[in-house]
Order: structure tokens, then C-alpha cells, then sequence
């Protein structure tokens, strides 16, 4: 059953051809056809990209060699593992690098050897063994180091250990 016979079957008074009873409008207005209505244009994505001006997360070395340092100092902020801790300093697990004493900071660059126990510990789907290309080369990383002010006061001679 279509809408204008269930309004006439609801309404029998009126006609279909006559129209139909509008409470807000308080008269007759003829209605033949229902309409509608939609939306006239589509939505879509922003064309601009609003987010030129964001801040900058600050990270990178804090620190310049031989500044001094107090205990607990922050030294490096990264988000992944670019520069190494060296002595004195710890290792967050942010993968920032803090400082362990007081002291004077020492920025080195030092060359590492790739361990081939913790290159296995790796899951299988990176591969069984390390590449060969990765054995022949110069791996240079930098450290950062703290040297402390004050040097402790007991030596021991190699003898005596």
C-alpha cells in the first residue's frame, strides 16, 4: 500500500487529489506528491593540512663535551637508539641517557663490534645468521661519558688483587 492510500484510509474525510490537514499551518494545502530531500553535496576530506605548526619533541644531546653535569642530569633524549650510554651514565627505557654521578660529560665516537649471541637472540623472520656485508664494515657509533669530579681514593695494586 502506498503512503498517499494509507493517509486516505487514515483520513477518510479528505480526498487524495484534495491535500491533507496541516496542524502548524491551520488550512488545507493540496499534496500529491511526497518529496525527499537530500543531501546536496557530498562530504569530503579537508584539503588543507592543518597541522603545519606543531611544536618540536626536543629531542637530540643536551649537553656539550667537557660541560659540567650534576647527578641525574638528562644528557641525550631519542626516541630510538642512536647514541650509546658510556661510563657513568644509564640508559631509560625511553632510550633517553641520564647521568649517574657528577662530573664532566665526554662525547666520543668509538667503533662497536656487532655481537653475533645477541644477533641470534633476534626472532627467526629476520634471519638465521648475520650478513656478511654487516661483518666487513666500520660500524662508528657515539658514546657519551661522564668522568666524575671526584676521583674515589682507593687503589688497589694489581698485586694485591
Amino acid at each position: 500500500m502506498s503512503l498517499l492510500g494509507l493517509l486516505t484510509k487514515l483520513q477518510p474525510s479528505l480526498s487524495p487529489g484534495l491535500g491533507l490537514l496541516n496542524p502548524n499551518l491551520g488550512s488545507l494545502f493540496p499534496c500529491t506528491d511526497i518529496l525527499v530531500r537530500n543531501a546536496s553535496k557530498k562530504a569530503g576530506a579537508s584539503t588543507r593540512n592543518r597541522c603545519k605548526n606543531t611544536p618540536g619533541k626536543r629531542r637530540g644531546i643536551k649537553v656539550f663535551d667537557g660541560q659540567r653535569v650534576p647527578h641525574g642530569k638528562l644528557l641525550v633524549k631519542q626516541l630510538r637508539l642512536q647514541v650509546l650510554p658510556g661510563w657513568n651514565t644509564k640508559l631509560l627505557n625511553t632510550c633517553n641517557i641520564t647521568a649517574l654521578t657528577h662530573g664532566r660529560v665526554m662525547l666520543t665516537t668509538e667503533k662497536i663490534d656487532p655481537k653475533l649471541e645477541a644477533y641470534a637472540a633476534l626472532p627467526a623472520r629476520l634471519g638465521e645468521v648475520m650478513p656478511q656485508h654487516l661483518l666487513n664494515e666500520n660500524i662508528y657509533r657515539v658514546h657519551v661519558h661522564v668522568v666524575p669530579d671526584e676521583q674515589h681514593q682507593y687503589f688497589k695494586l694489581v698485586d694485591q688483587v
